[in-house]
């Protein structure tokens, strides 16, 4: 029973460390959606000037009759966010800082986290929009600020009141291609900007709570205050969308409407810092025109702070507008993105039909380097864009459409000022390898790059979800309340902040698997009690050191994996310290030591003493040989030194004689102590017979299968050879008589035997003799007090250390089956209503 268990959990822990982990879902992905042709090009190292510092979450835009793209606030690697205005100048690719005429040097309070866009009326207006966000004490804001791009000055609006609550992180802007609009009643023409959503002190609004600010005015050094806005929320029907965090969002119209992207994030209804393990691969389009909302299908892998680009490409679009989700962090121990974010994956979005498609695009191999290695952005969160109706920079500007990426915070936490172009070429491409005008050649980057060597990768299948990790943190999720009561915080289960190579998940379970089945055959190949032991050798033996030594060596290399791969997964904005150590920050790792020491290291060398200390619980066993010269085997006792002189005596006195078939019959003597068998004459051993008697009814013989129907000893003796040595010595030493040894064998129940017979006992079968070359019979007996502390102590660590191993993995199924729930119940929200 016990061997069954061991083998059952041994055989369960190794299907379920080896069983795939990759979750399947229905999931559908587009691989003929018509894409431009993509490539992404690195243009920080073509930049001069004083650049901005690495920032995340910072506000851009652009103006192209001055051709100047503007950086203002963000954060920065220590923190602090700032209220600094950057100039990038897309001629020269020099980074400046404003000019504005004197006395206009008001400037924007330190923000991030805001809502921004470019905001153009004929003469009146030509300049950057700010709302909101997040301030330097961490308060939400919810003023309204202006950039001039021509006169390079700052003006704040004059918002009217009503409107949303302050806030920041929300999703939102305008598409530039927008034309301001004629009003009636007002003198300037009117602009729009959006906002879903978005966090202010404590809570996070729902992307359902949209609204549109109206910019009207003249922006002018010489008639300040003479913008103004005003807020009108726009009605939305559509019920039940979530509140998020650390989503990604962009405007683009579609007709007459203007349809608001917002992607993946965190769901919360309260406000916290989110890390990518919390990220949702849901996306939500809202019609502004209409009031309804639609969900896409997933199929990215979720990203956390991502960014999302509006394709302005003339050509190689479909019929119905598209956004690409670029960059943002995926947590691997989670989902598996098939490597396409390490090749600067491009997610397009198909606004109208709600597909997604995964396209690889070309990479950067540098101007200098024709068909060199490309390289690509790396994964990043909080990095800022927008996109242009024309290449942003280069020689060929009306032959693709850019989108400029600038800043975020990689997946090791380092704050970055890269700025990137994602140039789409003027062409359209179906499907992978594609070839188009300007493909032949080999792959070109740099500003002027023209495409040469470009085509696109569709990717095939949608990202999957991988089984979690053995931890479990708090997760936020939202709480519709109509009555305001406080949002309710439930606990599911998230990957640890700490993780480690697949080679340590896999050989510490396979190592403590292997021990049960070498323990098992271990027991297999040593006898219940020594005196068993046939000196044969036993492949058990052989397969338990196998395995044992086995076991052995793949914990040592698990556990040393533990310490030389762990790393962290949750990302934190403040970058870490170099000096800081993963080693043994969880429960699970300190628990893991601790069993391993004892198991591996001080149990086997508890073992190895008690070995080293072992000694048999009698004296040595002695073999003699007989007059055919066998072996024959005589324990010895605490009686055997007695005279020599009472071995002759009772040879002499019990010595054979003629049977009255002339045949000499031997003696059997008792397995405890014989004497010396130069005393013991050769001869065949039969049963004892006792002649001269008067003739009796015949009972069966000793010979027949009656005799083995009662396997039970008899609890008397028949025959002298059923006499034990000890009987007959104490007899012996007590009477000095053979008479009482003879005695002991006198008639049962009055009946006495039958001459050439063996009397049938039901109860014995000592009338059969055992010959000489047989085992004796030896009772199992139990180990010392030491020994028995060993076994037990091995077997609670063993307990332990399965336990610690299937604790860790039902946490990865939980996770499991809350992910796929999670998939399912986004699935089964995301039916289309258009």
């Amino acid at each position: 029973m016990v061997w069954s268990l061991r083998l059952c959990i041994s055989w369960t822990l190794l299907a379920l460390i080896l069983r795939p982990t990759t979750i399947t879902h229905a999931q559908q992905i587009s691989t003929n959606t018509p894409v431009p042709p993509l490539q992404w090009i690195n243009l920080t190292n073509h930049l001069s000037g004083e650049s901005p510092p690495p920032l995340k979450d910072a506000s851009i835009g652009y103006d192209d009759t001055t051709r100047t793209l503007i950086i203002f606030g963000g954060v920065s690697a220590q923190g602090i966010r700032q209220q600094s205005t950057y100039l990038l100048n897309l001629n020269s690719l020099t980074w400046s800082q404003p000019s504005p005429p004197t006395g206009n040097t008001q400037a924007p309070p330190a923000r991030s986290a805001a809502i921004s866009g470019y905001d153009l009326a004929a003469s009146y207006r030509e300049g950057h929009i700010v709302i909101g966000g997040i301030g330097a004490d961490g308060s939400a804001l919810s003023d309204v600020w202006e950039f001039d791009f021509v006169n390079q000055f700052w003006q704040e609006v004059q918002v009217s009141p009503g409107g949303p609550s302050p806030r920041y992180g929300a999703v939102g802007g305008r598409d530039r291609r927008v034309l301001a609009a004629s009003v009636p009643n007002l003198s300037w023409p009117n602009t729009s900007f959006y906002l879903a959503g978005g966090i202010d002190a404590s809570t996070v609004s729902p992307l359902s709570d949209v609204w549109r600010l109206d910019v009207t005015g003249t922006l002018s050094s010489n008639n300040l205050n003479d913008i103004f806005a005003s807020w009108d929320q726009v009605d939305i029907s559509t019920t039940g969308i979530p509140s998020k965090v650390g989503a990604a969002g962009a405007v683009i119209s579609q007709g007459a409407y203007q349809m608001l992207a917002a992607v993946d994030g965190c769901s919360s209804s309260v406000a916290f810092t989110p890390n990518s393990s919390c990220a949702q691969p849901d996306s939500y389009i809202i019609n502004t025109g209409a009031g309804t909302v639609a969900s896409a299908s997933p199929c990215p892998a979720p990203r956390l702070d991502g960014t999302v680009l509006p394709n302005f490409n003339p050509v190689g679009t479909s019929s119905t507008p598209q956004v690409f989700l670029v960059l943002g962090l995926v947590n691997y121990t989670l989902w598996n993105d098939q490597g396409g974010l390490e090749k600067g994956e491009v997610d397009v979005l198909d606004i109208g039909t709600g597909e997604w498609a995964r396209i690889l695009p070309a990479g950067d191999p540098g101007s200098s380097n024709p068909g060199g290695t490309p390289a690509y952005p790396s994964a990043r969160q909080g990095a800022v864009g927008l996109t242009f109706t024309e290449a942003l920079v280069g020689n060929s500007r009306g032959n693709a459409t850019d989108s400029i990426v600038f800043g975020g915070v990689d997946a090791e936490g380092n704050y970055l000022s890269e700025v990137w172009i994602l140039r789409a070429y003027n062409a359209q491409l179906t499907q992978s390898n594609q070839s188009w005008t300007n493909y032949d050649g080999q792959l070109v980057g740099g500003p002027d790059a023209t495409g040469q060597g470009v085509t696109d990768q569709y990717m095939t299948v949608c990202a999957s979800a991988l089984s979690p990790k053995a931890t479990q943190t708090t997760a936020f999720e939202p709480s519709a309340t109509s009555t305001g009561a406080s949002p309710t915080v439930t606990s599911s289960p998230t990957p640890s902040p700490y993780d480690t190579s697949v080679t340590h998940k896999a050989l510490s379970p396979i190592s403590v698997a292997l021990v049960m089945p070498a323990v098992i055959f271990s027991r297999l190949a040593w006898p219940a009690v020594s005196a068993q032991t046939t000196g044969v050798f036993s492949p058990f033996l052989l397969l338990s050191v196998v395995l044992g030594l086995g076991a052995y060596a793949l914990g040592i290399t698990g556990l040393a994996t533990s310490f030389t791969t762990i790393h962290t997964t949750v990302i934190s904005v403040v970058k870490r310290s170099s000096t800081s150590s993963n080693i043994l920050k969880t429960a699970h790792g300190r628990a893991g030591l601790a069993l391993f020491v004892v198991f591996y290291g001080l149990l086997p060398l508890l073992f190895a003493f008690s070995f080293c200390i072992r000694r048999p619980s009698g004296a040595p066993s002695q073999h003699e040989v007989n007059g055919n010269g066998e072996a024959r085997h005589r324990a010895n006792s605490s009686v055997a030194a007695e005279k020599e002189g009472l071995f002759a005596r009772v040879v002499a006195r019990l010595a054979p004689r003629p049977s009255s078939t002339g045949e000499i019959v031997g003696r059997h003597w008792s397995s405890e102590s014989t004497p010396d068998t130069a005393l013991s004459p050769p001869s065949s051993n039969r049963s004892f017979e006792v002649t001269n008697r008067p003739a009796r009814t015949r009972r069966a013989s000793g010979n027949s299968l009656a005799a083995f129907s009662d396997p039970r000893s008899s609890g008397t003796p028949r025959n002298l050879s059923d006499l034990s040595w000890w009987e007959r010595r104490r007899s012996l030493n007590t009477v000095g008589e053979l008479d009482y040894a003879l005695g002991q064998l006198g008639p049962r129940n009055g009946d006495p035997s039958t001459p050439a017979t063996t009397v049938m006992d039901m109860t014995s079968t000592n009338g059969l003799m055992t010959g000489p070359g047989a085992q004796p019979r030896t009772a199992p007996e139990m180990p010392n007090t030491f020994d028995s502390c060993l076994h037990i102590l091995f077997h609670l660590l063993l307990l332990g250390l399965c336990i610690l191993i299937l604790v860790a993995l039902w946490y990865r199924i939980t996770r499991l089956v809350w992910a796929s729930e999670g998939i399912s119940t986004h699935s089964d929200a995301g039916s289309l209503t258009w």
